[in-house]
């Protein structure tokens, strides 16, 4: 059954590609809407809940990959299918787009953020920013090193990457730093902008993550896992940013 759901997968992958990111979008849109109205109580409750859920999926996948399990046994079906079938029209366009959750351009992109808000008088909001992407970076990158888990093999010539595999990087740096972006825009763009950026965000984070499982460059749980653990580090982030970011001009503002 794992290799006919990995062969399933494979050969709906455009479908796949254009759909998924698309219900993230959606979703994320509605959720936030839901999440917006809720009560303060009710809001603490979903928070708490949902960061449980994302670090217990996160330690699942991680015992999962250290075990040898059946979730690693369909990581690897499905980038043995994704090389055999996937059209190299679709590898092209994936190559293009995964640059989007490269480390570089999304580390001119955090320092860009973080230079604006300080620039703006948002002092507390600026150190959130580089903290939530920095420190977030660091943390994958300590994950890497402490799995070392081998990347799928891959030969189309589309992508070309070093390092080690569990989680990705990508997932995790493209779910920090345009999870970020959100929230700001959430704080500081006119109300009426804060649906869209949600779904845009939602959408443009799952459709990197998917680019590196269909360049086999990742396995699968490679990149749930990284969104996995990088949402949870966010929502940590933002609490504390709830709470304790106001800016000096506001401040001033409102004096």
């Amino acid at each position: 059954m794992t290799d006919a759901y990995a062969a399933w997968v494979a050969y709906h992958a455009l479908a796949l590609f254009i759909a998924l990111p698309l219900l993230a979008g959606v979703g994320a849109f509605f959720a936030v809407r839901a999440y917006a109205g809720c009560s303060g109580r009710c809001r603490n409750v979903v928070h708490a809940s949902g960061l449980a859920v994302l670090l217990l999926l996160f330690v699942g996948l991680a015992m999962a990959v250290r075990r040898q399990g059946g979730i690693v046994a369909f990581d690897g079906a499905l980038a043995g299918a994704l090389s055999m079938t996937i059209d190299t029209s679709l590898l092209w366009l994936l190559s293009w787009f995964t640059y989007l959750g490269d480390r570089d351009f999304l580390t001119v992109l955090s320092v860009l953020m973080t230079l604006y808000l300080l620039w703006t008088g948002w002092w507390r909001l600026a150190v959130f920013c580089a903290i939530t992407t920095g420190v977030g970076g660091a943390i994958n990158s300590l994950l890497k090193h402490t799995f070392e888990r081998v990347r799928p093999e891959h030969d189309h010539g589309y992508a070309t990457v070093a390092g080690w595999s569990f989680p990705s990087g990508h997932a995790s740096a493209a779910m920090a730093v345009y999870g970020t972006a959100c929230y700001l825009a959430w704080r500081l763009a006119p109300p009426a902008w804060r649906g869209p950026c949600v779904a845009i965000s939602a959408a443009l984070i799952m459709a990197i993550g998917l680019s590196r499982i269909l360049l086999q460059v990742h396995f699968t749980s490679d990149v749930v896992a990284g969104f996995a653990f990088s949402l949870a580090w966010l929502s940590v982030c933002v609490a504390v940013a709830e709470r304790y970011c106001t800016s000096r001009r506001a401040v001033q503002d409102a004096q």
